[in-house]
Formats: structure tokens, sequence, C-alpha cells
């Protein structure tokens, strides 16, 4: 049970409390409302806190208004309350602030509830709103980095990739499959999908001093991810072991020992260029299922090529 004692959930009960702690020790009628404004502000993110606190105040400042405007036509009637609903949440939608359609409909309950539209008690009902959503978002400036928690699922992409590289390697010279490769595939997609996850809630957790390159490993890894698949889909089309493969399976071994980002791909990419030359200059096949092994041994090839500049194109960004 323990377990679930995180940080938001603290936060949710703190917030609660100093919400209504708040307005009853400022004298501010409805503390319940502040109170329930304040725990609905505590968001995954401060990114989200900033976003929702803005809709809730377009919200409330449009819905005030024109629920002032129907109560004065219609009177401090339960039919004014339903007729508000029905133009306010279509005008929410629209303007995309529905975050803040609740808020208002509930300080709309209180105008209902008191029949009165004094400016005193609509500076109440201002201090309610003030009180819920700058006490939330105090709080939701505490927010945990997940920087470890990143940097070990980049280890473990790391892993699976240069796992994924040496199978290919030893496919190519024996013509077999590895019996973990669809499992492998699989794990790979998805721990990169899981530190993109953590890396755009650090992302949007930082308000000023924003970095994108965890987000952009794990793009480059993406990317790195569908090449393997269409290399994977070249190997299927292998049936005949040739020099040609043991070359290019020695090259892939080569990078997925250099798979890590801090190691160089430049002389990688230079060998590669070497290795398209020697490519190009050995003997023209002499059968049709020779032509079409080496077509799609050149087109692995090339999948390599692009597998390396995804790399190389990360590094010259962030310059490592």
């Amino acid at each position: 049970m323990f377990k679930y004692f995180d940080h938001k959930v603290i936060k949710t009960a703190l917030a609660s409390f100093l919400a209504y702690f708040f307005a009853d020790y400022f004298g501010i009628k409805y503390g319940l409302t502040a109170s329930i404004i304040a725990i609905i502000s505590i968001q995954a993110t401060k990114a989200d806190s900033i976003r929702v606190t803005i809709e809730r105040f377009l919200a409330v400042f449009l819905g005030m208004s024109l629920f002032i405007l129907l109560a004065y036509i219609l009177g401090f009637q339960y039919i004014t309350l339903g007729v508000f609903i029905l133009l306010f949440m279509p005008l929410c939608i629209k303007l995309n602030i529905l975050q803040g359609f609740l808020v208002t409909t509930v300080l709309a309950t209180h105008i209902l509830s008191e029949k009165s539209i004094s400016l005193t008690f609509m500076l109440n009902e201002f201090y309610v709103l003030i009180l819920g959503l700058f006490v939330g978002n105090i709080l939701n400036l505490y927010m945990p980095t997940n920087s470890k928690k990143i940097d070990f699922i980049k280890k473990n992409v790391d892993s699976i990739l240069k796992t994924i590289l040496i199978d290919i390697s030893e496919s190519l010279k024996c013509n077999c499959v590895s019996v973990n490769e669809d499992k492998n595939f699989k794990s790979l997609k998805s721990t990169i999908e899981n530190g993109r996850k953590f890396s755009l809630l650090d992302y949007d957790n930082s308000l000023f001093d924003k970095c994108n390159e965890n987000l952009n490993f794990f793009s480059m890894r993406r990317r790195q991810y569908r090449i393997l698949t269409r290399m994977r889909a070249c190997f299927k089309r292998l049936y005949i072991t040739h020099e040609y493969s043991l070359i290019i399976s020695d090259f892939i071994f080569e990078v997925a020992e250099n798979i890590e980002i801090e190691k160089k791909t430049s002389p990688l990419l230079a060998e590669h260029k070497e290795l398209k030359l020697l490519f190009s200059n050995f003997p023209l096949p002499k059968s049709r299922s020779e032509f079409e092994n080496r077509a799609n041994l050149f087109q692995l090839l090339q999948e390599l090529e692009e597998f390396l500049n995804a790399k190389i194109e990360f590094k010259k960004d962030y310059e490592i």
C-alpha cells in the first residue's frame, strides 16, 4: 500500500488542507471550493499546471460574465443554471478551455445560493479561485527528476540494440535467425517509448532551462529501431551465405561494439564507404539467386549507413 504514497498523493493532500486552512484563516467563504480547486490544480507536470491555470482563469472570466447576465435576465432560478450550462459548455469546448468548466459552474452555484452579485461577494469568489490555484501551483513546483531513471533506460536501450546487432551479425554467418529476435525487437520498442515518456515529463517540468537532449536521444534510437526492422526484412530475404555476407557481418559486429553514444562513429562511416567501394568492385553475380542475394546485401549496407548517420546527426546537435 505504501508504494502508492508518491509525491502527487502527498501534494494533493497538502493542497487540500492548506487551501481550506487559509480560506478559514482569512475569512473567505466557500473554503471547501478553494480546497477542491487546489486538488485539481495538481497536475502531472509544471507545464500542465500553467496551461490548466490559464484555461481556468479564462473560463471563469467568460463563465461568470455569462452567468451574471443570465441572472439579471432570468433571476436566481434553477432554470438559470440549466441555461448557463447549455450555453457555457459548448463555448468551453469551442475555445478549448473545458478544464475551467467545472470550476466556473461551482462558482456559479455559489451566486445562485447566495442570490447575490454584489462586489463584496464577487471578490470573495475571486479569492476562492486565486487561493485554490495559488496553493495548487506552488505545491506543483516540486517535481522529482527522472534523470537517473532515464540514464538507466538509455543503458538498457543500448544493451538491447547491441544484442540485436550482434544477433544479425551472427545470423549472416550461419544463415539462421536468433530465437530471441522477436522478443528483443519488442523489448527495444517498448523501452524506447518508456524512455521518451520520462524524458517528456522532465522536459515539461523544466519551465525555463529546457533541454530536449534526452527526448532527441530516444527519437534517434527510435529512428534506428525502424532501420533495424528494415534490416530484419532484408535479412529474411537472404538465403545464401557468401563471402560478402561475412564481410558485412564483421562490420555489423563493429557497429554493435560501438553502439554507445559516447563512442566515435566517424571511423565506422569511413569504413562503410570503403566497404561500399569494395562491394561495387566484386565480380558480377552469375545467377538470378546470386543477384537477388547481392541486392539484399547491398540494401543491408545502405540501411547501415542511415543507422550510423542517425547517431552522427544527434552527436553534432549536442557536440558529444
